[in-house]
């Protein structure tokens, strides 16, 4: 019966509204007398009813917020026989009496707190995608107001929905196309990512090439919050991993394989250029240039030469393209790509106009002059500050590799680090 009336409940018509909510609240309180005759169960909509009627507690008409609390207050005396943490009667009537002053901003987050509690995280992605769509019927100054509600219900229920993320995460970004509410939409991903960092970044990271400019503001976004950081060593430590997935034999389980591990690293590298293009702090990112560096490096190397590394692997294996797509771009360059622009937030402008001055980006995409770019590189790299022994040491081991093209890269690596060495002991 509430969803039947969900049309007059989002009405721009104001009585409608609130003839809408008067009968709403009389259904509710018969199901209510008769929950409790039943001596109570689960209410199994209590998510989707809560989205529905959540807008409504800060409609502009008092008599309409007042009985869209009694509503919601009716849903939480039916929750209160599964639950101990639902408001008691006295809570209950104290927050409906706030509902009578002009400013309810304060008297909604307290109402969304108390409710919020109660949704039952199965019921969490019913909550969200009841309550989006009011965004596109309510009025100018009901939008902060609701969108209060989704904040508050992402941090009230951040321990209980972390099953959920992936389909809430999903069901936000169908909104991103509301220029209006976009901000406030990157603001509710940004508290989901704060809570739950980890199924936020693999689901963006499923989202597949080319991105979508949607996909690139949500990276962009988490790249200038406060956990910016954080989001970029997590992408670091996906690409190291998806290193060690790297298998080398030739069977047609491991070349689908390793095609999946391209298309992964490929993924990760995009989101990470995204994220330290939008990057605040450039200290943190010099200390985590040790571990991001090699990866880069090492994935650049590995695909010297390929042309295009995304192919149809032929019957019975899975086409590898993109949304329909054939990558354009030559991944070695992807690699590279970002490792300038890593480069360019780290170290100062005239090491960065060194570089491109002598080509070194050409160079290093060349199997036939690759050594002359690492060698170059380094060298840039010594000069500037930005060789730890941290990257030393991952580097080394790459001199006895399988990989003829890493061997290649640390020999000349290594090679011009002793060149160097020498010639400032012989200056000294």
């Amino acid at each position: 019966m509430v969803h039947v009336l969900k049309g007059w409940l989002t009405s721009a018509n104001e009585w409608e509204r609130e003839r809408a909510l008067q009968v709403c609240a009389h259904v509710l309180g018969a199901c209510k007398e008769r929950f409790e005759l039943m001596r109570g169960r689960p209410c199994k909509r209590f998510g989707s009813l809560v989205g529905l009627l959540a807008t409504l507690t800060s409609d502009c008409l008092a008599t309409s917020r007042q009985r869209a609390w009694v509503c919601l207050g009716y849903l939480l005396q039916m929750q209160a026989r599964t639950m101990e943490v639902v408001p008691q009667a006295d809570e209950i009537r104290c927050l409906g009496e706030e509902l009578n002053s002009p400013d309810t901003v304060q008297t909604c987050a307290k109402i969304a707190k108390a409710v919020c509690k109660c949704i039952p995280p199965a019921q969490a992605t019913d909550f969200l995608t009841a309550v989006l769509p009011s965004l596109l019927h309510v009025t100018p100054t009901c939008v902060k107001p609701l969108w209060k509600w989704v904040f508050i219900f992402l941090v009230e229920c951040r321990k209980e929905i972390v099953q959920e993320v992936p389909k809430i995460l999903k069901t936000l970004c169908t909104y991103m196309r509301q220029s209006t509410h976009r901000p406030f939409l990157l603001w509710a991903v940004f508290l989901l990512a704060h809570f739950h960092q980890e199924p936020v970044i693999s689901s963006l990271l499923r989202k597949g090439l080319p991105m979508d400019s949607d996909t690139v503001e949500l990276w962009r976004s988490l790249g200038r919050s406060t956990i910016g950081i954080q989001v970029l060593r997590c992408l670091v430590e996906k690409l190291n991993r998806a290193r060690n997935n790297c298998l080398g034999t030739n069977s047609s389980a491991c070349e689908w394989h390793n095609h999946e591990t391209a298309l992964e690293t490929l993924m990760i590298t995009h989101a990470i250029s995204e994220v330290v293009l939008a990057l605040r702090s450039t200290e943190e990112l010099r200390q985590l240039l040790p571990h991001l560096l090699p990866s880069l490096l090492r994935w650049a190397s590995e695909t010297l030469g390929e042309e295009r590394l995304l192919s149809p692997l032929g019957e019975g294996g899975r086409q590898l393209f993109l949304k329909g797509q054939v990558l354009e771009e030559k991944p070695c360059r992807v690699f590279l790509m970002a490792l300038e622009l890593v480069l360019g937030k780290c170290m100062a402008e005239k090491w960065m106009r060194l570089l491109m001055n002598r080509a070194a980006w050409a160079l290093l995409e060349d199997p036939l002059t690759h050594s002359d770019g690492v060698r170059l590189l380094t060298s840039v790299l010594v000069h500037a500050g930005l060789l730890s022994p941290c990257l030393k040491q991952t580097l080394f081991p790459w001199l006895d590799s399988c990989s003829v093209k890493l061997r290649v890269t640390a020999t000349a690596f290594f090679a011009e680090l002793s060149w160097d060495c020498s010639t400032t002991r012989t200056r000294e």
